[in-house]
């Protein structure tokens, strides 16, 4: 799964010590192997800092800098922990974890798309590619 989410410059200049901290206390709970906790994947990125193949939480801050972790026990990492992350630096309450998330009906997903590309139109830069060629 894949989420991205914006957050305010002065907020997100402090992700990296957020999501390092995050992980450094929940890696006993999905973690049986006492090796390089986090790697730092801005030297090498992402495909070249994990072996393939492995289960992996990752968060990128920027183009240029993130953190990954392999995952040894896939039944007890909770895929919540980088929008709970999140939810601690914008002082939002933690979801329930015993909640599933809810998803709107398809059609209220279509819907919310079309609103969004018409909103998204005036700053759409890939109109320009197509201008282009």
């Amino acid at each position: 799964m894949v989420e991205c989410i914006p957050l305010p410059k002065d907020i997100a200049k402090e992700a990296p010590l957020y999501f390092k901290k995050a992980i450094d206390e929940a890696e006993d709970e999905w973690s049986q192997h006492n090796g390089k906790k986090l790697i730092d994947t801005s030297q090498k990125g992402l495909r070249n800092s994990i072996p393939k193949h492995f289960s992996y939480f990752h968060v990128e801050f920027g183009l240029n800098k993130g953190f990954v972790h392999v995952i040894d026990d896939e039944k007890q990492f909770k895929s919540n922990l980088g929008l709970n992350v999140i939810r601690g630096m914008l002082h939002l309450a933690e979801e329930d974890m015993y909640r599933r998330r809810q998803y709107d009906a398809v059609e209220v997903q279509k819907q919310a798309v079309a609103s969004f590309s018409k909103d998204w139109e005036p700053f759409d830069w890939t109109k320009q590619l197509r201008e282009a060629s």
